[in-house]
């Protein structure tokens, strides 16, 4: 009797078996499990309320609708502001995954029930890979393909941000991500050069940076660092400073 690979859910049949439809379920596999692995893209169904969802991924050949988390790429959209939590299975994988979420949500994709989680902000796309028990971002590894955003206000940041920091029009804050996991980084720049003048601060948001429960100041001009996170208690350590 067939029984399903772990991962993309492949039929695997034994010596024997299904005389006369195995050619029909070998082409079923390439084209509705193997083709969607390697070149899907597909938008899941809008995210309008709620806090996320669970992927589908059943067993042997389905349609896309059935096999959401055997995609090579994912598309998120709808119109929502709360974090959207989107549970993958545990299993070894690639993806893309672009949030295109109107409203301002953020993306909390989860390894199973409560595995690792990987944040990614509204208007971002990540190329990641996972073990099944941790996502890898891939452009990150590879020194590749970093995004910058410019801001000039209050902003809360998620996991790989980069972003300039214009205090040309007057300080303000920059708070680090919330309930963050290891290997969380974000990285800022003074863009204008003004941080001398108009500080940036970067807020902890409960966590320590650099072991100390106090907001960090960046002051001198032109300055830019990068943050990562490696415990609850010495929380956000610094990679470098300029």
């Amino acid at each position: 009797m067939s029984t399903y690979s772990t991962g993309l859910r492949t039929e695997l049949q034994v010596n024997g078996e299904n005389s006369g439809t195995w050619g029909t379920i070998t082409n079923n596999n390439f084209t509705q499990v193997f083709e969607f692995a390697i070149a899907g893209v597909y938008a899941v169904p809008a995210l309008t309320t709620g806090t996320g969802v669970t992927l589908t991924n059943a067993d042997g050949p389905q349609t896309a609708a059935n096999n959401q988390a055997r995609q090579s790429n994912l598309v998120f959209t709808g119109t929502v502001s709360t974090t959207q939590t989107i549970q993958f299975p545990a299993t070894q994988k690639t993806y893309g995954l672009y949030n295109n979420i109107g409203g301002g949500a953020t993306i909390s994709a989860r390894l199973g029930a409560t595995g690792n989680t990987l944040s990614i902000a509204n208007g971002k796309y990540r190329m990641v890979a996972t073990d099944g028990t941790t996502w890898y971002d891939i452009f990150s590894l590879a020194g590749l393909g970093e995004a910058w955003t410019t801001k000039t206000a209050n902003y809360t940041m998620a996991d790989g941000d980069n972003i300039f920091a214009d205090t040309s029009g007057g300080a303000f804050t920059l708070t680090l991500p919330a309930s963050p996991t290891i290997g969380m980084q974000v990285k800022i720049i003074d863009a204008e050069g003004t941080a001398g003048t108009n500080n940036i601060t970067v807020g902890r948001n409960s966590q320590p940076i650099m072991g100390s429960a106090a907001d960090m100041t960046i002051s001198t001009n032109s300055a830019g660092i990068a943050l990562v996170f490696y415990d609850g208690t010495f929380g956000w350590r610094l990679k470098y400073n300029d």
